[in-house]
């Protein structure tokens, strides 16, 4: 590139749309942050229902796992996928230009599931 030129995709300084140091809006972060927090509050509040005539006191977060293993054993594919995030963590995507990796995979069989001979 000769001095003076810009790539088309960069930024220059000054423009509002890249992100400084990494962080997103601080005002976006702090309400997600007190979001977050009311959440926690929320909660972490007793829920009394009752069980066949027995009161019954929880947590409201531990009513709502409960409910959210009902509905994915009850078939509901969005409830399961919630689950399965939660517990296993989320599948990575690899991102454009990086299927590389994916498509050598070594599946047990000797290198690209060639056998070695």
């Amino acid at each position: 590139m000769k001095p003076g030129q810009t790539n088309a995709g960069s930024f220059k300084k000054g423009d509002l749309r890249q992100w400084k140091n990494g962080q997103r809006n601080k005002a976006a972060v702090a309400i997600t942050k007190t979001f977050r927090n009311v959440l926690v509050l929320i909660g972490g509040e007793s829920l009394v229902s009752e069980l066949q005539g027995k009161p019954i006191s929880k947590q409201k977060i531990e009513w709502l796992g409960q409910k959210l293993w009902a509905m994915a054993l009850s078939g509901d594919i969005a409830a399961i996928r919630e689950l399965l995030d939660r517990m296993e963590g989320k599948v990575t995507q690899p991102v454009s230009g990086e299927l590389s990796h994916v498509l050598s995979f070594d599946f047990g069989n000797g290198e690209n599931g060639k056998e070695n001979g």
